[in-house]
């Protein structure tokens, strides 16, 4: 029974969800894509690529000093008159390599490019799968989309 100008709601009836709630929903989910998932994505992607670069650079380099040092070991080997000076240059050669070598471990570039790679691969999915529908979907999304980026930085 209802009085005149008040309405009951059965406590196990959920109200149907209104085109305004629907429309914040999809505004939040579009600002939320572009702004919070799309600075992120361009991030991870420009670092990927970053990472990518110093790691062939570093690998281009000890290369190149490693060969040096071994070029500079056989000159040393057939030159009598001066083989400690081309040593001396080789092991400084082989050294400097060793350096670039500790420096592109220490600083881990492979696997910062393939986090960056794996963050990037997955915000494209959530992407692409979107939110569920409802309001648990929105917070269900938004966590797993923040897990990502947590775990991907």
């Amino acid at each position: 029974m209802t009085r005149a100008g008040s309405t009951t709601v059965s406590p196990t009836a959920s109200p149907a969800p209104s085109p305004a709630v629907d429309d914040h929903r999809e505004q939040f989910l579009r600002a939320y894509l572009r702004h919070r998932v799309g600075e992120r994505l361009a991030g991870f992607e420009q670092a990927q690529s970053r990472y990518t670069s110093a790691r062939r650079w570093a690998t281009a380099l000890t290369v190149l000093l490693f060969t040096a040092a071994a070029a500079l070991g056989a000159v040393a080997v057939a030159d009598d008159g001066r083989r400690a000076l081309w040593a001396f240059l080789a092991t400084v050669a082989a050294a400097l390599a060793t350096a670039v070598t500790t420096y592109e471990a220490t600083f881990s570039f492979r696997v910062l490019s393939r986090r960056s790679a794996d963050g990037v691969a997955l915000l494209h999915l959530l992407q692409a799968h979107g939110a569920p529908e409802g309001e648990d979907g929105v917070n269900a999304f938004r966590t797993e989309v923040e897990s990502v980026l947590r775990h991907s930085a």
